[in-house]
């Protein structure tokens, strides 16, 4: 059978192998079958690095901590770095001078403005409402929206905490100063990871991966809530002689925001079979979503604040629009 001859019922085409093994000789079949067992010791092989890996992560992951702490102090102002502290030399300034820097100098107060800052300012205020907000489509698949970003302008830090001694999960804590919005001080969001292969199709296996995760319950104060709205269904007139003013029949909705993240679909124990592929996908970009806050954002913060986390990928791809476009002309003037 041709790989062009596997078909799935949705009318997609399935991978299919350009040898069918069970119309090998038996012999061959039974080498086939040594293989896999050698490739069953090499995943518990891996397995074994990763557990080990995990160790040296669960190591250094106190020394992030210890230096996380210094930059929450930072944020806050509770500590104002000083001498070589703030010695930093960006790249481009050597690129600028005379008439630049003194556009440079007005671009960063109009920045200053825009962002509610002068001299006397604190810390760095909203610095991870600014962080999440650049990575919204890069990292978090879009889930800000507008409406968030008045709730995030109090969160204060993000943490990671890693299990010990068994690399089977990790825990993100959003930190939130006293705010209109909630009561909670702390949101927490708790992945589970599978450690060793599964049992099921153990050849599948590719290091340790999220399996479920479970969010916590958010106190909104009262008309706080920005994971709801109120739409309007339908405006009723007042009867005849009646001096009453029109009635609204409204009803409260499920809103997009960032938040929802917290709450994750209930069918979070491993069971895909389970689930419905609406879930599915909404599990599988929260898994990302997840990893990418603990991989990226918590550990590049300040490249998020200013953009230069987005630096190094634009460096390595070419502006190609030009040149297309120029043939497109000479080919229609041809």
């Amino acid at each position: 059978m041709k790989m062009s001859d596997c078909g799935s019922s949705d009318g997609e085409v399935d991978y299919c192998p350009m040898i069918d093994i069970s119309s090998l000789p038996i012999v061959v079949q039974n080498r086939v079958k040594a293989l896999k067992n050698l490739q069953l010791k090499t995943v518990n092989a891996e397995c074994e690095y990763y557990k080990e890996v995990h160790q040296i992560d669960v190591k250094f992951q106190k020394l992030y901590d210890e230096i996380n702490k210094q930059r929450e102090a930072i944020l806050s102002g509770a500590y104002e770095p000083s001498g070589a502290e703030i010695e930093w030399k960006n790249k481009d300034e050597d690129e600028v001078n005379g008439e630049g820097e003194a556009k440079e100098l007005t671009n960063g107060i109009e920045k200053l403005k825009i962002l509610d800052m002068d001299e006397n300012t604190k810390g760095i205020p909203k610095f991870w409402m600014h962080a999440l907000k650049n990575a919204n489509e890069e990292c978090l698949m879009g889930l800000i929206e507008s409406h968030d970003e008045e709730v995030l302008e109090y969160l204060t830090d993000i943490t990671v905490q890693l299990n010990e001694a068994q690399n089977n999960g990790f825990t993100l804590r959003f930190h939130f100063a006293e705010n209109p919005y909630m009561s909670n001080s702390v949101l927490t969001k708790v992945y589970t990871l599978r450690e060793d292969p599964d049992p099921d199709s153990p050849l599948e296996y590719d290091g340790p991966e999220i399996i479920s995760c479970k969010g916590c319950t958010i106190d909104w104060k009262d008309g706080k809530d920005v994971t709801k709205t109120i739409v309007k269904l339908k405006k009723l007139k007042p009867k005849k002689g009646k001096n009453v003013p029109d009635k609204e029949i409204t009803k409260e909705v499920k809103a997009d925001s960032f938040f929802n993240f917290f709450s994750p679909p209930a069918h979070t124990d491993g069971k895909e079979e389970e689930m419905t592929d609406e879930e599915r996908a909404t599990l599988a970009m929260d898994f990302d979503v997840g990893f990418a806050i603990k991989e990226k954002i918590v550990p590049r913060a300040v490249l998020y604040f200013t953009g230069e986390a987005f630096d190094e990928d634009d460096d390595e791809f070419e502006d190609l629009d030009t040149e297309e476009e120029e043939g497109d002309d000479s080919d229609e003037m041809d």
